[in-house]
């Protein structure tokens, strides 16, 4: 079996591992993208100012040709004699005639023995002097080795420092990762330690934020699975002891019956007494149906019955002749005048199964709680944009201590219990879960005048009301 402990020796920081490598990542993504840019402009920077160098030499040859061709007077002589006085150390200058040929070299005596430049090369061309030598031009060869070097330190600074910088950051990143989960470990560690019913709960550190808003709807969480763990307790001990009561009755009418078997037999000598199978006949038809109820209560706590696919429009003045019709025999029995005084066609959408049961059981009480001769009055009418059934009598009424606990499950008040022994205090609770699943509302009050009970169920009209009514027979 899996263990809080074994799991959390195998577990393994998922979430601190992803978000180090998003962050190692993303600063891999801008670092990349800012040395490219910054590779980018700096090359063109030291081309541009390689550029600048060979134009500026082109300039100063220009310059000295202008100074010096006022002594030597002729375009040869001036040039030749510039040949022999500046020397460039990275940078090979040509000087060509208008025909094209070269005439000498700058800086070295003869053009065949100058020596070659490293590579890159940048050539530039410009005018020798468009007034004092037109067409001569000036050639310059300008070695970009240094400029080269430069760029070459500047890749392996990038290349050794961006994987430098990533593994830092993927580190610190871990680091403050790890101490930004703390709390989730810590939440993690009192969650494996929670046992339900206990009341242990998550300790937050800071409620505002977003671990502790998550804490905190963890914990209500938990609270409302306490809630149902207590309820259901409840349900259980209430529903043993409802139905221990009926099977100590019925044990105790079958080992009644047994004594007059056997060596007993004198005890009964005219048999066992003749109440015994109706008794027991009616314990178990009072069991019957405290299991129907249990098991009704019990889909309504799973929402397995289906109810949503089961609700049709239908009118509920319909369903409420229908089902007083049953009722009236047993009305008659407990001298009750069953009677509705107000008939409205009223369209709602609903379970038909479920609204009869809801009929059912407001007229059950009504007649169960009512007084011998006195009457149960129910009515259906249209109120705004709801049907409204209501379901009246003159019995013993609900007692202001009763309030909204009248609606919990087993819960009989004082009142019911002293007028009637037997009853399982389910009735209304199962009324309560067949409003509420119809979108209604359902209340219990005293009746006019404070005397009896008055019960009315409120269900929303449907948007599109039935097409077709079926006739209504007559209700007496």
């Amino acid at each position: 079996m899996t263990t809080p402990g074994s799991l959390a020796e195998r577990h393994v920081p998922r979430i601190r591992i992803r978000f180090t490598i998003m962050y190692a990542i993303t600063l891999l993504i801008v670092l990349l993208a800012l040395a490219v840019a910054m590779r980018l402009a700096m090359r063109d920077a030291l081309r541009q100012e390689l550029d600048n160098s060979a134009r500026a030499s082109a300039a100063l040859v220009s310059q000295f040709f202008r100074v010096e061709i006022a002594e030597y007077q002729t375009i040869e002589a001036t040039l030749t004699h510039i040949a022999g006085e500046l020397a460039f150390e990275d940078r090979i200058i040509h000087i060509r005639r208008p025909d094209g040929r070269e005439f000498t070299v700058v800086g070295v005596p003869r053009p065949s023995t100058h020596h070659a430049l490293a590579p890159p090369i940048r050539r530039i061309v410009a005018a020798l002097d468009a007034n004092l030598a037109p067409a001569w031009e000036v050639h310059v060869e300008a070695s970009g080795a240094g400029v080269a070097a430069i760029e070459a330190r500047i890749d392996r600074g990038i290349a050794l420092g961006i994987p430098a910088l990533v593994i830092l950051a993927a580190v610190t990143g871990w680091w403050l990762t790890g101490r930004t989960l703390q709390p989730v470990a810590r939440m993690a560690a009192a969650a494996a330690g929670i046992v339900p019913g206990t009341k242990g709960r998550i300790p937050l550190e800071d409620e505002a934020d977003e671990l502790g808003r998550l804490g905190s709807r963890f914990n209500d969480l938990l609270d409302r699975l306490d809630g149902a763990l207590e309820q259901q307790r409840r349900f259980l001990a209430d529903a043993a002891h409802e139905l221990r009561t009926p099977l100590a009755r019925v044990r105790s009418r079958v080992e009644v019956a047994m004594l007059s078997d056997g060596d007993t037999l004198t005890a009964f000598p005219d048999g066992p007494p003749s109440n015994t199978l109706p008794a027991v006949h009616g314990e178990l038809l009072r069991m019957s149906a405290l299991v129907d109820e249990l098991l009704q209560l019990a889909r309504a706590d799973a929402n397995r019955d289906g109810i949503e696919q089961a609700m049709s429009p239908l009118f509920l003045d319909d369903v409420v002749t229908d089902e007083l019709h049953r009722w009236h025999t047993e009305a008659d029995q407990r001298r009750v005048a069953l009677r509705c005084s107000l008939l409205q066609e009223a369209p709602v959408r609903g379970d038909e199964v479920l609204l009869h049961r809801l009929i059912g059981i407001l007229v059950d009480n009504a007649l169960r709680y009512g007084r011998e001769g006195g009457y149960v009055d129910v009515r259906v009418d249209v109120d705004g944009s709801s049907a409204v059934l209501e379901v009246e009598d003159d019995g013993i009424g609900v007692g202001a201590e009763d309030g909204a606990k009248i609606f919990d499950r087993f819960y009989r008040g004082d009142r019911a219990r002293a007028h009637r022994a037997d009853g399982s205090g389910l009735g209304l609770a199962i009324a309560w879960w067949i409003v509420g699943r119809h979108g209604g509302s359902i209340t219990v009050k005293p009746g006019p005048r404070d005397v009896g009970t008055l019960v009315r169920v409120s269900i929303p009209l449907p948007s599109i009301p039935p097409t077709t009514k079926p006739a209504t027979p007559a209700v007496s």
